[in-house]
């Protein structure tokens, strides 16, 4: 009988003993890859905004202690292609893959491929294609729709402002000008889209739609070669789909005497390095799409994925836009999580566009914070 209890009791001592490890597992919230390696496959840090990503992503990595590599391309589909099947034929494989594509619709065979290595794949930055919502464990980034229609509200603001000042319209509507990224490019396609959408019940007079690269330089040119054929028709607002166009395309209308802020209005729908036009009240309005605080974030999601067991919560998060300090994401990922992108509208006062970007704070960080780079 003795044998038997002492049998017995042995037996449910070595089940508390197996149980422990996994009692000891359970989420705390204290994130800790014991230096795994995540793989990031994205486009060149040539580009502001991807550096600047990079920078938050490396923060991120480091704070949850992980291992951080990333593989770039030109901004070229069947460069990363190649890329990735190089690292998919690795011996050692990462504890997940990062993939923002440089061609979304054209990396779609390539994301197949990482699929089906069994590590968990997570996409970035350039919006799941509907095709691709089972290849990829989550989704982290911007909403590039979202962003559009913040623009489209910037627009909108900015043509009330612009009758209110006594300008005449050219058009019913008013006559506007896109200046759009690169083709293939799909946040451009999107925020194109989203522009239309929130512009939708009194749409603006489309006079001229060209893609315009993501920087200056490529906006200054892009315009430069537009004025000539549409000046004689009026050119009253511009939308850049970035800061990047936007800022070369003031440039582009003060060398033909046309002012920002008085002839043209100009928007944009995101921040990006050079924030000289809109603190200069030459561009009316953007959005704050901070590229450290994507890739801090688009890594968290990750990081907390492994945290919490390998949980994925159904449907988006959006994550609040808090003034004074980060949000605490003390729990699992959702399908889709979205960072804030909150409106700025300076109007044209070059005095009053100075003191409304001092005041601004996101997750504790200022204006210059978040889009200087």
């Amino acid at each position: 009988m003795r044998t038997k209890i002492g049998a017995a009791f042995a037996a449910l001592f070595a089940v508390v003993l197996a149980w422990a490890p996994v009692m000891a597992q359970e989420p705390d919230g204290k994130l800790d890859g014991e230096g795994k390696e995540i793989v990031v496959l994205m486009p060149s840090r040539s580009n502001a905004y991807l550096a600047q990503w990079i920078r938050g992503a490396e923060k991120s990595a480091a704070e949850a202690n992980y291992k951080i590599t990333i593989i770039e391309n030109n901004f070229d589909q069947t460069e990363q292609d190649a890329q990735a099947q190089q690292r998919i034929g690795s011996p050692n494989q990462p504890a997940a893959y990062v993939w923002w594509p440089a061609d979304n619709q054209a990396g779609l065979a390539t994301l197949r491929r990482l699929s089906r290595t069994g590590v968990p794949v997570f996409q970035v930055n350039q919006a799941l294609r509907p095709e691709a919502k089972d290849l990829v464990v989550a989704y982290a980034g911007v909403d590039d729709f979202f962003n559009g229609q913040v623009a489209g509200k910037n627009a909108i603001a900015a043509r009330d402002a612009y009758v209110a000042a006594g300008n005449k319209l050219a058009s019913d509507g008013g006559n506007l000008v896109i200046l759009k990224f690169i083709p293939g490019y799909s946040a451009g396609d999107d925020r194109e889209a989203g522009f239309a959408d929130a512009t939708k019940d009194k749409p603006f007079n489309v006079i001229a739609s060209e893609y315009a690269g993501f920087d200056n330089a490529s906006g200054y040119k892009a315009m430069s070669q537009l004025i000539p054929s549409i000046r004689g028709k009026g050119i009253n607002f511009v939308y850049g789909a970035s800061d990047g166009p936007v800022t070369g395309a003031v440039q582009a209308l003060e060398e033909v005497g046309l002012v920002p802020g008085k002839d043209v209005y100009l928007i944009s729908a995101t921040c990006i390095a050079d924030i000289s036009a809109i603190q200069s009240a030459k561009e009316f309005a953007t959005g704050v799409q901070a590229a450290g605080l994507e890739g801090w974030f688009s890594l968290n999601v990750v990081a907390r994925y492994f945290e919490y067991g390998k949980q994925v919560k159904d449907g988006q998060y959006i994550a609040p836009d808090t003034a004074d300090a980060r949000p605490e994401f003390n729990f699992a990922p959702s399908k889709i999580n979205i960072i804030p992108n909150p409106q700025v509208v300076v109007g044209t006062d070059k005095a009053k566009a100075g003191e409304i970007l001092s005041k601004f704070k996101l997750w504790g960080e200022t204006f210059s914070d978040h889009c200087v780079y």
